[in-house]
């Protein structure tokens, strides 16, 4: 009898201890959304406030409150890996002094893609969903930093133009929302019209996610069954102007580059997917 019971308790541990993982997980996610908004409503609430009224110039006070922003969304990111939920591992980083001046492009396979990028790129502005320019946790944040909304065509232009000419990097999503998983790169063609008018470059950047989590059309609770890698590699520069041919037919270049970019990622994702 005591050899049944042994064996019986044997069998179910394992059980057990993924139980306990995932319920541990499950219960630290909650909390790093929790933190993150909390986060974004104190500093609109009191930080931000001292931000204008100790800071005279404009751009200095836009710049700070990024830098602020940078820092919490780096820290963030560090909590999250301290907690077992994820490990981020950014490839080629040298890369990165060639950001200021450039779109950075991405694919979008995580929830919080952006905010590992956004860590990571110096001086950079970030182009970001009118949901979230309307989200009483976030809206603060979103305008105090000067981001960029996606709504409005000639706006989104404007903001990045006037971005990239201050040296700054921009960091945009081409498929506008998280990759559907299991279905091919649908790129949305702002990012190339931006790319045409400013005639800036353009960093690639390929994100990988094994086992994905935080993807389109789940919950946050629905964590995987073991921590994520997330790995980011940063590929090239590539100037539009040499992917392009007629490059002053901009409403055409634009769609040429789209397409030249959609299948330019299907190719690349396939490659580093395998490492």
């Amino acid at each position: 009898m005591p050899a049944l019971v042994i064996n019986g308790v044997g069998r179910a541990w394992p059980l057990m201890v993924k139980w306990l993982d995932r319920s541990w997980r499950i219960c630290a996610t909650g909390f790093c959304f929790a933190s993150f908004s909390g986060a974004a409503l104190a500093q609109t609430l009191f930080v931000f406030p001292l931000y204008h009224l100790f800071c005279a110039n404009s751009p200095e006070k836009t710049r700070k409150i990024r830098r602020l922003q940078q820092k919490s969304f780096a820290g963030f990111v560090k909590m999250m890996e301290v907690l077992g939920l994820i490990r981020v591992t950014l490839h080629n980083s040298a890369l990165l002094q060639k950001a200021p001046g450039c779109i950075v492009i991405a694919n979008h396979p995580t929830l919080i893609d952006v905010v590992i990028l956004f860590a990571a790129l110096p001086g950079a502005n970030c182009v970001v969903k009118g949901e979230l320019w309307r989200s009483r946790f976030t809206r603060g944040v979103m305008r105090s930093a000067g981001f960029i909304s996606n709504e409005n065509a000639d706006k989104l232009l404007q903001g990045c133009r006037s971005s990239l000419a201050d040296g700054q990097a921009v960091l945009i999503f081409p498929e506008g929302s998280r990759t559907t998983a299991g279905q091919s790169l649908a790129f949305k063609r702002g990012f190339a019209n931006v790319a045409v008018r400013t005639g800036a470059p353009l960093l690639t950047a390929f994100i990988t996610c094994k086992p994905l989590t935080l993807v389109k059309g789940e919950k946050w609770y629905q964590v995987p069954p073991s921590r994520a890698y997330i790995d980011v590699y940063l590929h090239e520069v590539l100037e539009p102007r040499d992917i392009v041919d007629d490059f002053d037919d901009k409403p055409r270049a634009a769609r040429l580059l789209t397409g030249y970019l959609e299948q330019y990622f299907e190719e690349g994702l396939q490659r580093y997917d395998r490492y």
